[in-house]
């Protein structure tokens, strides 16, 4: 029993201390917020890395061990340009903040004026008129819902080539480029076939291009719906 005492005596003294100093004492608290946010286009808006801080809420001082990381990268992702965040400690003195934000990929007429959305229709921010950097949706209902998921497929490559997204139905998406021509690209389904199509047909200079049946593409300088092109059909085909 003496020897159980003198244990507990060195022992919970230790703990103590241990705890006070995890818990409560100055010398694992933060001293330094760091914030890194992941890039985007232009046309994302700002968000600053005072902004994130300010919505994280952790004032310096405060134990490191105390800080709720979960709480404060619930606060960050309500903030319509971020996507996701990860909050960690880094001892003895740092809280780590990663911020990976929302990449636009539409802009939809709101009663705003456009509001610029993600690959999930959320919307990151609403502008006065439309920008440079996505296309613009004109479509309603069941065409809106095609022509947003048919931005959001668009390749990189041929994204800031795409000035309008049309759809009067699901099946009857067109894209309007940017040099004046016409894209009839149809539903949202084969995406990466029909920009791989039509990465080839845009080598031939024209008003109209049909890839909606990708295994037989068309092109067309009259003002009408393409007829099947038998030459470039042929090349394409596997």
């Amino acid at each position: 029993m003496k020897r159980l005492l003198f244990a507990l005596a060195i022992i919970l003294p230790i703990a103590g201390a241990a705890v006070w100093v995890l818990w409560f004492s100055p010398w694992l608290s933060v001293e330094l917020v760091k914030v890194q946010i992941s890039d985007a286009p232009a046309i994302a808006g700002p968000l600053t890395v005072d902004e994130v801080t300010a919505v994280a809420s952790v004032s310096t001082g405060t134990p490191l061990l105390r800080v709720d990381t979960a709480a404060v990268a619930a606060r960050i992702e309500e903030l319509p340009a971020v996507k996701s965040a990860e909050v960690s400690r880094s001892w003895p003195n740092e809280l780590l903040i990663e911020v990976q934000r929302r990449q636009p990929v539409a802009q939809v007429a709101s009663a705003g004026g456009y509001d610029i959305v993600d690959s999930g229709g959320v919307v990151i921010r609403t502008v006065p008129q439309t920008e440079d950097g996505v296309p613009v949706v004109v479509a309603t209902g069941a065409g809106a819902e095609a022509a947003i998921e048919v931005a959001r497929q668009l390749p990189q490559w041929l994204r800031p080539k795409v000035d309008v997204v049309e759809a009067g139905t699901r099946n009857d998406v067109r894209l309007q480029m940017r040099n004046g021509s016409v894209v009839y690209w149809g539903s949202a389904s084969d995406p990466e076939l029909k920009a791989d199509v039509l990465k080839v047909l845009l080598e031939v200079k024209a008003n109209y291009y049909d890839v909606s049946a990708p295994g037989t593409p068309a092109t067309s300088d009259l003002p009408e719906r393409p007829s099947l092109n038998p030459s470039m059909a042929s090349s394409l085909a596997p």
